[in-house]
């Protein structure tokens, strides 16, 4: 059987099996697996490769900022955040719809985590929002989209995973997505501005909420120590003080102290369960990314990296119109497979690919990560479209008709990068040259 038709097989298989409802970790595992034994590589290696994919000092840094997600739940530091961006934006027409974008964009500057974001701020702000006036699949539409945020403004998880995968500087991944995140926000906001008529229909008519210079400050003292908490990651690294993982730990400790004691939202016997839920979360991740990572290695051994090169090189060797292709290409992956999985999988092509046409690491790095998580509002596996459907109870085919116009404001986000990529590479060359 030639390499060729292997390949094809295994992506095959995977799809289908995905699409039968199979678990994403087990349907690719299952997929190395068969790809192992087609090719004569001894299953022993199975767990080497899977010990291999996740024995990375830089990837231990992902249990620690889910355990600063699943401090902020426990703990209703997400409330804090809510209430300071409710009191800068609050006031406007459609306060809410903003309030929720904002809030997304301070959560993310904490956890790096898309669902952490999704579940926490929607349970708040969904019902929230159907209660004052908003349509309901709006509503969801918009927490699903802004909490994709989460994993482009440091610290995220998914840039960790980048590093990890090709030795590119986390921190100066982390200070990559600052421009993206920002501009994503600001974009989101700018669109509901747009539709804002459409979708918000309150009772009386009127804004109750009058702007206020001391509320403001006020709700800003009362949240200062958990939006802190991104100084505190950033500054770490920059500064030289702790890596990455070292920057996770510290966070990690700091939420849980805060939280103890300053907010005392939790308590000493609360700790344990907390532990578990980030563990739970870990599991999860580190196990996709075991499996996904043999999957990777079996497509290396049959040349796959080399066969796309080829083949992308084949079609144009311009490096913007490459680009544009690397970006539609892992938008269509989004639709079949998780994001984690996609990067594990394709970021060993990708990188021949950037080396290939030159481009500036991390500038590359930045864009291929917020490709991928587009895939998180897009159907039929975008996790956030389930998380949130869940939350404002409304049906999928209702999700995923209000998604699309977030959908193309993502993209478009994604677009002005590529094509000016200062606002990726600007605040990195700034601050670490």
């Amino acid at each position: 059987m030639s390499n060729s038709m292997l390949i094809l097989i295994m992506f095959a298989i995977m799809l289908i099996m995905i699409f039968i409802g199979v678990p994403v970790a087990f349907s690719v595992g299952i997929s190395a697996v068969v790809g192992l034994i087609a090719s004569g590589i001894p299953l022993a290696q199975l767990i080497t490769k899977m010990f291999g994919g996740v024995d990375s000092f830089t990837v231990l840094a992902i249990p620690f900022y889910i355990l600063v997600g699943s401090v902020m739940n426990h703990g209703s530091l997400t409330e804090k955040l809510v209430k300071f961006a409710d009191s800068l934006v609050g006031h406007v027409k459609g306060g809410l719809a903003h309030v929720n974008v904002l809030a997304s964009m301070f959560f993310a500057g904490i956890s790096g985590s898309s669902t952490a974001d999704s579940a926490s701020i929607g349970s708040m702000l969904v019902p929230a929002m159907v209660k004052e006036g908003y349509d309901v699949k709006f509503s969801a539409a918009i927490t699903a989209a802004s909490s994709s945020i989460g994993p482009i403004i440091p610290p995220s998880i998914m840039l960790v995973l980048y590093g990890s995968l090709t030795g590119v500087s986390v921190g100066k991944l982390f200070l990559g997505g600052v421009g993206p995140g920002v501009l994503l926000g600001v974009m989101q906001m700018a669109w509901t501005m747009v539709v804002i008529n459409k979708v918000y229909h309150p009772k009386d008519g009127i804004i109750k909420k009058k702007f206020s210079i001391r509320n403001v400050g006020k709700s800003f003292g009362y949240s200062f120590p958990v939006l802190i908490i991104p100084l505190i990651i950033c500054a770490s690294i920059i500064g030289g003080v702790c890596t990455a993982t070292e920057a996770g730990v510290l966070a990690a400790a700091y939420a849980i102290v805060i939280s103890l004691f300053f907010y005392k939202t939790i308590t000493i016997r609360q700790l344990p369960a907390i532990l578990l839920d980030a563990a739970k979360s870990t599991g999860i991740v580190l196990f996709l990314m075991s499996t996904a990572a043999v999957f990777g290695n079996v497509l290396t051994f049959l040349h796959f990296p080399k066969m796309c090169v080829s083949f992308l090189q084949g079609i144009t060797t311009n490096p913007t119109l490459m680009l544009l292709i690397v970006i539609a290409f892992l938008f269509m992956l989004g639709f079949f497979i998780d994001g984690t999985a996609i990067m594990i999988m394709f970021v060993p092509v990708l990188l021949e690919i950037a080396n290939a046409m030159g481009y500036d690491p991390v500038f590359f790095g930045v864009i291929v990560t917020v490709s991928i998580l587009i895939g998180g509002i897009t159907p039929p596996v975008g996790v956030l479209l389930f998380v949130n459907a869940k939350i404002a109870r409304i049906s999928m085919d209702d999700m995923i008709s209000g998604i699309w116009p977030f959908v193309v404001v993502m993209l478009l986000m994604v677009l002005i990068c590529a094509f000016c990529p200062a606002i990726i590479t600007f605040v990195p060359n700034l601050l670490m040259g």
